[in-house]
């Protein structure tokens, strides 16, 4: 057996109930998510791990077999590496949106419209998303999908004073950059992106197909127009698999 840190990180709990190819699998995602393990570092073959923890083979290539699928890792001629930051790379410096970055990814985006509402925010709420006299919102809140596999789910509040009848025109299912460039002729010129790791809540992990506590990304986002406007302000929560998205540096254009 080969000598590698990743025997002594990559650890199971044998009270725990959860099965242990999905704890294997998280305990991965986390040490990549703290940058443990960088992008093309190759993991412990998946057999020596396997007698390492003193548990079956199948259960370690089981997990890898979801990390791959979640497109955190690739299997190459020397073993399975680290593939996360090859996706993040893609985007440093640039401002992409949601939908475009999913593209990006090789999969197929769609997204789930949640709830659609117009509503109206007290003035502590609303200055505290950053606007200083918008108070009537179009409230959307959505799931980005990424190969019909759920990758993040955002909420936004649009103003209405900026977007009139923009409850009636859209839909909630087509990307909204796009919208708003198409039908108001306003597009994101800036934006400022605050994130941090939580672990998933009850409500947010159902909607994303993750166990409650599951590693995530929070995100508050605002995006200004090419008028120095603020348009919208979004809260997010991405799996796992989506992390590269939450970590992209946001420049204007």
């Amino acid at each position: 057996m080969q000598n590698h840190k990743g025997y002594e990180l990559i650890s199971i709990d044998r009270r725990e109930k959860r099965p242990y190819d999905l704890q294997i699998r998280d305990r991965i995602k986390a040490l990549i998510l703290d940058q443990t393990f960088y992008y093309q570092d190759i993991l412990p073959d998946p057999l020596d791990l396997a007698v390492s923890l003193s548990i079956d083979k199948e259960l370690t290539l089981q997990a890898y077999k979801h990390l791959v699928k979640d497109s955190f890792i690739k299997k190459t001629e020397n073993g399975y590496e680290i593939a996360y930051l090859e996706l993040t790379n893609y985007f440093f410096d640039r401002n992409v949106a949601i939908y475009d970055a999913i593209i990006a990814l090789g999969l197929t985006p769609s997204i789930e419209c949640v709830s659609k509402k117009v509503i109206v925010l007290s003035d502590e709420i609303a200055r505290s998303y950053g606007f200083d006299t918008e108070r009537s919102f179009l409230y959307i809140n959505r799931i980005y999908k990424g190969n019909q596999r759920p990758l993040i789910i955002l909420e936004n509040y649009i103003p209405m004073s900026i977007f009139p009848k923009i409850d009636q025109l859209l839909t909630g299912v087509e990307p909204l950059n796009a919208f708003i460039y198409e039908h108001y002729g306003l597009y994101a010129k800036d934006s400022h992106r605050v994130t941090k790791a939580v672990n998933l809540p009850k409500d947010i992990a159902k909607y994303l197909n993750e166990p409650e506590g599951s590693p995530s990304i929070s995100s508050t986002n605002h995006v200004y127009d090419q008028h120095q406007r603020l348009i919208d302000y979004g809260q997010s929560h991405s799996t796992s698999s989506y992390y590269f998205q939450s970590i992209i540096p946001i420049k204007s254009k």
